[in-house]
């Protein structure tokens, strides 16, 4: 800033604050009062001494993270001395403090024994996970450095090497002024010092954002902000532009679409939609289409479930097919896969945690190079983020979720139906003209599919229907009641998510099932799932005896977690978390998620 002030971030695990010495007693956070003493660090907003860490930083919480808690209660971590010692060894942080070492210069500047403290402390708590003790070590150089103090090559083949994006290199001492786009060449009044490790562009390649480009391939400068090239932007709410080559912007007039209104949204202004349409399929498959019309399908094939039939400028075209599985007779039919075309790829997603990507299977989390499609975990269901703004969430067996922007309003067709507000037109051919019967409607949009036969369910299309007496035995309280019961755990939901339907389908389902104890659990669990997708709160619903839900080996079963918080991608660099919390297994204390089983960090992968 022009008042002195410098802040650095390393997007991940690093952050610092320099304030000129006019700040000394005048500041006041997690970072104390800058009046050269420590010892009167530890001060509440109210002015209040703390007794211990963890008041200090919930005193100065700003704000709850879904999953966040201040403590960690008896859960603690422990890493005694004893535990942290080996880590401060040279195999691990020793190479912060050795004699002699790369750093020995930086040792009379700054005292390396807090960083190495905590560095051992993060690897021990990490059980020697190789990022975490890079982390430690590279947080030593970075301050060195900021001090104008030259170290020694550390990096080695075996010892946090470090890979760079395309067109870049590392350097040990990489000059302060990098050239850009908007500067392509350094000025020659540029300080030698302070330098900084990192990845630098290779000659001939000038930073583009954060990427390394030709020359040729700059973006644009627009009141005084920078445009990758390609890119489509706002500058306000009526102009929209187009950055092209040779760092020319050609504007016009903007009008947001239908169903669409000018906003910022993940700090992008533009035109994003006005809401989002819901389709789900859920249980022993009940439909309830965008517009809220509801049918079952009890037959084993291929449907097409949602695809675009009338296309429009700047629309993502896309087709989800979903495949029933045959229950044996008198089980519910459940989904086996789902098959997602978008972007100019295929994601099939099958029952038991199955999933490709353009046939080819990978662990999660992913993200296309691209940055079009995001798959991850979360709770106990698998999330397709499309850069198109369609989401899908599918637990792999009796609940999927489609959401899918306002844009896509009247341009939709399948067993979905076309979104256009009115629930009676849903049940459309795909001729366009109304099906006579929902059997005639179901039929139209199956998929052939060659060498497997599939049947239309029930035979002669009578299905058994639930008698009365039963009907009231499975609406009770203790049964499918808990769904719309109004001082029950789905209360908070009731607002959000009509329970009509979740009510209707669970009686039904648990009658076919007659009474199983499963079909319930499943029923709830869609439910469930329905509520948080929409950020409600879902109150506990499952017990040791009613519903449990078994656990794989080092983890527990919370009513809401964020697995993409505790996983081996997520201590190498930002996860990217969405949609709150989902119900699910969470590792235990000291393991994480390596994308099929929790591990000790130091079972990782790369």
């Amino acid at each position: 800033t022009d008042f002195g002030v410098t802040v650095t971030f390393d997007w991940y695990s690093y952050a610092r604050v320099i304030l000129p010495t006019t700040y000394s007693g005048a500041v006041c956070g997690l970072c104390g009062n800058a009046n050269g003493d420590p010892d009167d660090d530890f001060v509440t907003p109210g002015g209040h001494r703390a007794s211990d860490e963890t008041q200090l930083g919930d005193s100065w919480k700003v704000g709850d993270i879904p999953g966040c808690s201040a403590g960690c209660g008896a859960e603690c971590p422990v890493c005694d001395a004893v535990q942290v010692q080996p880590y401060r060894g040279d195999k691990y942080c020793g190479v912060i403090a050795r004699a002699g070492g790369p750093f020995q210069e930086c040792h009379r500047v700054i005292n390396p024994e807090p960083f190495l403290q905590d560095c051992a402390f993060d690897a021990c708590h990490y059980k020697g996970h190789r990022d975490t003790v890079c982390q430690g070590v590279s947080a030593y150089v970075t301050a060195c450095q900021s001090h104008g103090v030259d170290v020694e090559m550390w990096r080695t083949a075996e010892f946090c090497a470090l890979s760079c994006p395309p067109h870049s290199h590392y350097e040990l001492c990489g000059s302060p002024c990098q050239p850009t786009c908007h500067t392509p060449s350094v000025p020659t009044s540029c300080p030698a010092s302070p330098c900084s490790e990192g990845c630098f562009c290779d000659t001939g390649y000038v930073l583009s954002g954060s990427d390394c480009v030709p020359h040729s391939e700059c973006g644009c400068e627009y009141l005084g902000r920078y445009y990758q090239k390609d890119s489509e932007f706002y500058p306000s709410c009526r102009e929209r532009c187009h950055c092209g080559t040779n760092g020319t912007v050609t504007c016009q007039e903007a009008f947001c679409g239908a169903h669409e209104e000018c906003r910022v949204e993940d700090g992008v202004l533009g035109c994003h939609p006005t809401g989002y349409g819901r389709l789900v399929v859920s249980g022993d498959p009940h439909y309830v289409t965008f517009d809220g019309r509801t049918f079952n399908i009890p037959g084993s094939c291929t449907y097409v479930l949602a695809r675009v039939c009338e296309p429009a400028r700047r629309l993502v075209n896309f087709t989800v097919l979903v495949e029933h599985e045959a229950g044996s007779h008198g089980d519910p039919v459940l989904m086996k896969r789902v098959v997602v075309s978008i972007h100019g790829y295929t994601v099939t997603m099958e029952q038991g945690r199955r999933w490709e990507v353009d046939s080819e299977h990978y662990t999660l989390p992913l993200v296309t190079e691209d940055k079009n499609l995001r798959i991850g975990q979360e709770g106990y269901n698998i999330i397709l983020h499309t850069a198109a703004g369609v989401r899908i969430l599918y637990n792999t067996a009796t609940f999927l979720l489609i959401t899918v922007p306002d844009i896509y309003r009247g341009r939709l067709c399948g067993l979905g139906g076309d979104y256009d507000g009115d629930p009676s037109d849903d049940f459309r051919l795909p001729s366009g003209a109304l099906a006579g019967t929902t059997q005639e409607f179901i039929t139209s949009w199956k998929v052939p599919e060659k060498g497997r036969a599939c049947s239309d369910g029930c035979d002669d299309g009578v299905c058994s229907r639930c008698d009365v007496t039963k009907e009231a035995m499975y609406g009770r309280n203790g049964s499918c009641g808990i769904i719309r019961d109004a001082e029950g755990p789905f209360r908070g939901c009731h607002p959000r998510v009509s329970p009509v339907e979740y009510f209707t389908h669970c009686v039904h389902d648990v009658c076919a099932a007659s009474g199983d104890r499963v079909a319930l659990c499943h029923a709830l669990q869609a439910y469930a799932a329905a509520c948080q997708a929409t950020g409600a709160t879902v109150g506990a619903w499952r017990t040791q005896a009613f519903c449990p839900l078994a656990c794989p080996p080092n983890s527990h079963y919370e009513l809401c977690t964020r697995t993409c918080d505790l996983t081996c991608a997520a201590l190498v660099g930002p996860a990217p978390c969405t949609w709150g919390c989902f119900e699910g297994c969470q590792c235990d204390e000291g393991f994480v998620f390596d994308g099929d089983t929790c591990v000790s960090p130091d079972r990782c992968g790369c």
